[in-house]
């Protein structure tokens, strides 16, 4: 609350693929600044993260106090403020776009086209490595 931020998308690696899709390892640096103030050009330190290129269970995964959670998304369809900021990095990741509308209509219909059911589950669940989403 009060706060803006921005994300900068550094790099992708595949770490795994399977039949269901593609693990990429990312590296993301954010800012953050008061709403009523201008951003720095200052990015912090890049962080690793980690996406799973999917249409049956796609997912930004991340570590947080030594836990491992893995956000599981809806491209196209509902999303929630939790994980409304993943939307960007999943979509850069995965499909090559970077925005700016990542919730519109033509989304929903980009989502669609590219195969997702616009109906997948939309949760936060903790796993105990970053592969366990592969299963």
């Amino acid at each position: 609350m009060g706060t803006c931020w921005d994300s900068q998308f550094i790099s992708k690696t595949v770490m795994d693929k399977t039949d269901r899709g593609t693990l990429y390892r990312v590296q993301i640096a954010h800012r953050f600044w008061p709403m009523e103030s201008e951003p720095s050009d200052n990015f912090g330190e890049p962080q690793t993260n980690y996406v799973h290129c999917s249409t049956q269970k796609p997912a930004y995964i991340f570590e947080s106090d030594g836990t491992i959670y893995a956000h599981l998304l809806n491209p196209g369809g509902d999303w929630f403020g939790y994980n409304q900021g993943d939307y960007p990095v999943y979509w850069a990741t995965c499909h090559n776009f970077v925005g700016p509308d990542f919730f519109s209509d033509e989304m929903t219909e980009k989502a669609r086209s590219l195969g997702y059911p616009l109906d997948l589950p939309s949760d936060q669940i903790e796993l105990t490595k970053v592969t366990d989403i592969l299963e």
